[in-house]
């Protein structure tokens, strides 16, 4: 549906938002609701006023309202709402919100707003507010206009969330702008009584301090058989796998760890570590067989986009957020608890817990465990089988080619996910890094730069070649700062991640070269080298692994790996399908 232009069930949609919303502040701990009348704040009028568990009162000045909330809240020690419509009504809130932000006084304040189309246009009642309380709030927020893909688990989490950060620490304001389109609501009371808010998602929690003085944490864990512990790009902490490792053999649930979690290489948890998630969950038999019932996540999400999909598509799941700040890393709105903790601490929470447990049923993580094997198997035997040196290939030869205590810099947007496919087991020690904060390819050269300085440890940073392109001021840096950096540039003449993405096969190539693969038909070696750098060009592992070796010794190295990206691609596909017969043959049982 196009929400501008159809509008049979906006009205619907808008109200069942609203009642979600509504619902889960009131869940969440909201104590009251303070509604000012207006228009365009219709839906969540109507959705309080349909609410049988959440008291509230009505104001015709705004700025009475606001404070008439704060004194609700500073008499109750519970956070309120406050609920006006577009336009100046919510700069009317502005001296009250100010004063709760500098008073510590928990407010939620939601003000209606006509949709982003209509602003700085000349419509009526309609001015900037997402910035109406900057520098006063918590937190703040603009949710899409609702429709189809904008329902209520978003809706939940928002509202579930909004208290929790009103609620933390440092109490205060938080600010919701909410959008609605017209048909604000539907036609008539028949089918506003109608409408239904429930979800099938779960919503996000409020934080919670991680603790288990009677190990109840662990036992609610100890309960759930077919558990998953997903760790994402995040800053390792010391002695954190074996925590992991004692907690993970103490519950008998897998583990799936992101390549720059720190968690895949010399951490001895082989026997709990999934290495190809990436690669066995792209079937969907197996990814259905291995559905869990819990998910405790550690750090951001997952560089997987297999891993991520199959953790969208089982909503059943409960799914915990371990984070040491609170914080809501939850794109995909299904966390039903927060648990303020460094990893290692919960690890260690859990694990004490159990004290010395008799045992557990390994079936799960035997599983797991065999869908893996058959994975690498199936990887390794067309590895073998192929003559040519690929990104695949190189990703093997460099994982098991650096030092021990080496830093890798694994760029985005393909050479961290070839990582994450086809860097298996490692005895050795090794730090790897990647920008996974908002996944850009810009200044990998210099950030690799910076880590080879800071760390003062052979360091390699492996990336694609418009990424090497998009910082070429990185190598002038390195030659003036005399920074020892090797770099792996695995070449195949633009932007291979576009090779995957649904366009390169709805558009001619005609269209999608010179849009989105962008060739540039440059001779990277001999670019590096007018900038000061000892450059190679390699096209087999014996020769790569020589390279990656002299290279290592010291200094300013680039080893230019020339990739066929057409062969690249298709040997991708051909990978995936040989995971998937391989586990055809031995299925999960």
């Amino acid at each position: 549906m196009n929400p501008s232009t159809d509008t049979s069930d906006t009205g619907a949609a808008n109200l069942v938002f609203a009642r979600a919303l509504i619902d889960e502040l009131h869940a969440a701990g909201i104590a009251t609701a303070v509604i000012c009348p207006g228009s365009r704040s219709t839906p969540l009028a109507l959705a309080v006023a349909q609410h049988h568990g959440l008291p509230h009162s009505v104001h015709v000045d705004e700025r009475n309202a606001a404070f008439h909330a704060l004194g609700y809240a500073k008499a109750t020690g519970r956070p309120v709402a406050i609920i006006c419509t577009s336009g100046t009504a919510g700069a009317n809130f502005l001296p009250a919100v100010a004063e709760a932000s500098h008073a510590r006084v928990p407010l939620v304040v939601l003000t209606a707003d006509r949709p982003p189309e209509l602003r700085a246009w000349g419509a009526a009642q309609t001015m900037e507010q997402r910035t109406l309380y900057t520098g006063f709030t918590r937190w703040s927020e603009e949710a899409p206009c609702p429709s189809e893909g904008v329902g209520t688990g978003y809706a939940r989490a928002l509202a579930r969330r909004a208290v929790s950060e009103a609620t933390g620490p440092a109490p205060g304001p938080v600010h919701l702008n909410l959008p609605f389109r017209e048909p604000l609501v539907p036609a008539t009371i028949g089918e506003l009584e109608a409408v239904s808010c429930a979800t099938t998602s779960a919503p996000a929690a409020l934080v919670q301090e991680a603790s288990d003085p009677s190990g109840a944490l662990a036992a609610e864990l100890r309960g759930t058989a077919r558990g998953v512990l997903v760790f994402g790009p995040d800053h390792p902490e010391p002695t954190l796998a074996e925590s992991l490792r004692r907690m993970a053999a103490a519950l008998g649930w897998p583990v799936i760890a992101d390549p720059a979690s720190g968690l895949r290489a010399g951490t001895a948890l082989d026997e709990v570590l999934i290495h190809g998630a990436d690669l066995l969950l792209r079937d969907p038999g197996t990814a259905d067989v291995l559905r869990p019932d819990l998910v405790v996540r550690f750090g951001g999400l997952p560089t997987s986009k297999a891993v991520n999909l199959w953790l969208a598509r089982h909503a059943t799941a409960d799914v915990w957020l371990v984070d040491p700040a609170g914080g809501f890393r939850d794109p995909q709105h299904r966390a039903s608890r927060v648990l303020r903790a460094t990893p290692r601490r919960f690890c260690e929470l859990v694990a004490a817990g159990f004290g010395n447990p008799a045992g557990v049923d390994g079936h799960w993580l035997g599983q797991w465990r065999h869908a893996d094997r058959v994975a690498h198997t199936a990887v390794e035997r067309a590895l073998v089988a192929d003559a040519r040196f690929l990104t695949p290939h190189l990703a093997q030869s460099l994982w098991q080619s650096l030092p021990a205590g080496a830093v890798l810099y694994a760029a985005n947007s393909m050479a961290i996910r070839e990582v994450d496919a086809f860097a298996w087991a490692r005895a050795n020690a090794l730090q790897v890094l990647a920008n996974r904060g908002v996944n850009g390819i810009d200044g990998q050269v210099s950030a690799a730069l910076g880590a080879a300085t800071g760390s003062g440890r052979p360091t390699v940073l492996w990336c694609g070649d418009l990424t090497l392109l998009h910082d070429v001021s990185g190598l002038l840096a390195g030659r003036l700062h005399h920074a020892d950096l090797t770099i792996v540039v695995s070449n195949d003449d633009g932007g291979g991640i576009f090779e995957y993405l649904p366009v390169a096969r709805a558009v001619p190539r005609s269209v999608f070269e010179p849009l989105f693969a962008v060739p540039h038909g440059l001779d990277l070696s001999e670019l590096a080298r007018g900038l000061g750098w000892n450059a190679v060009r390699v096209t087999d592992p014996s020769s790569f692994t020589v390279a990656l070796r002299n290279a290592l010794l010291g200094g300013r190295h680039v080893i230019e790996v020339p990739v066929d990206r057409a062969a690249n691609t298709a040997f991708h596909g051909a990978l995936s399908d040989a995971v998937r017969a391989g586990l055809r043959r031995e299925p999960v049982r």
